[in-house]
């Protein structure tokens, strides 16, 4: 009787000590990846682990990872440090509409990889963002990120607000691409400015930009290319060595600011006839591209703009100097 039931109950026992083994393989939803080249993805309680090249790692609350998929009317909420509330990457492609997103946590680590932002877009992920509403409140809670040459970033009448300390509410990096159009990008944060470009091309149309602590833009490394379409932007970024910035302004678009007041020249500007250039420092600039070739569309107070009479867009000012309205001159550089 005793041999009986020990083989009836030794096939329960067999599975039961099967699902305990696959159960303690699951991972936490808090547990973050520790392999440099691992990306933990957190979604419906369950974790995976995946390579990605973006040479650091990414979590996320909800992730699109190789596919193409739609949100419409969905919250997500990140309150984990480095945790990601959204994630697309590696070809996904989301399209999201009427989302509200929120991210609280503090970063850990750089808050320029981005592993703490709300919403990031790296290694070829394309999203597309539509009249949603964006909002962090944690130290390093970045608003957007994008990263990796092939990524790509648009979002359209959206509202992007971070309130934490060093929480830009956007970061482009490593050749990405990201064109923001109407909306709001605004920041309350401690040393926290709305854009930072690390070598990225950003495109702004009609968007309102406001930072506390004053800086709307700054420049830190790589080739960066801003387009300001009906836009205006105060500023006077810090271009280090070996970055550049080609700023083009078009269709009422306003720069104030300072765009480098030292040799060698770092920054190129174009403007068209409907938009403006106003000067708070002494500017040296590679190229001068003006359509409006009276120059009435620059506002000096008195400072002077200087250009490379060698470069070859600047041949149709023939290394002359021109009075500016204010009292400066914008001058070839001796």
């Amino acid at each position: 009787m005793r041999q009986l039931t020990f083989k009836r109950f030794l096939p329960f026992a067999v599975a039961a000590l099967m699902i305990f083994s696959l159960g303690c393989g699951n991972t936490s939803t808090q547990e973050k990846a520790t392999d440099t080249d691992a990306v933990v993805i957190v979604t419906g309680g369950d974790t995976e682990s995946q390579s990605v090249s973006t040479g650091t790692n990414h979590s996320s609350l909800y992730s699109v990872d190789g596919t193409t998929e739609t949100s419409n009317g969905e919250s997500y909420a990140s309150d984990t440090e480095d945790v990601n509330a959204v994630l697309v990457k590696s070809l996904g492609i989301l399209t999201m509409t009427s989302a509200d997103i929120n991210k609280t946590g503090d970063v850990t680590g750089d808050y320029t990889d981005g592993n703490n932002a709300a919403v990031a877009v790296i290694s070829k992920g394309q999203l597309t963002l539509n009249q949603s509403n964006i909002t962090t409140n944690g130290t390093g809670a970045v608003g957007l990120f994008v990263s990796a040459e092939g990524t790509q970033l648009a979002v359209n009448d959206t509202s992007v607000y971070t309130s934490g300390e060093s929480s830009p509410v956007l970061i482009v990096r490593e050749d990405a691409s990201a064109m923001i159009t109407s909306g709001s990008l605004s920041t309350e944060g401690a040393d926290s400015a709305c854009i930072l470009l690390l070598g990225g091309r950003l495109t702004l149309s009609g968007v309102t930009l406001s930072s506390k602590s004053g800086d709307t833009l700054r420049v830190l490394s790589g080739d960066n290319f801003l387009t300001l379409d009906q836009t205006a932007i105060l500023a006077m970024p810090t271009l280090a060595d070996g970055t550049t910035l080609v700023l083009k302004l078009q269709n009422g678009a306003a720069f104030t600011g300072e765009l480098g007041g030292t040799l060698p020249a770092k920054a190129s500007v174009t403007l068209d006839a409907t938009s403006k250039l106003t000067l708070t420092a002494e500017t040296y600039l590679t190229g001068f591209v003006n359509a409006d070739t009276t120059h009435q569309n620059i506002e000096s107070n008195g400072f002077n703009l200087y250009y490379d009479s060698n470069a070859p867009e600047n041949a149709y000012l023939n290394a002359q100097s021109f009075l500016l309205p204010g009292g400066g001159f914008l001058a070839p550089i001796i």
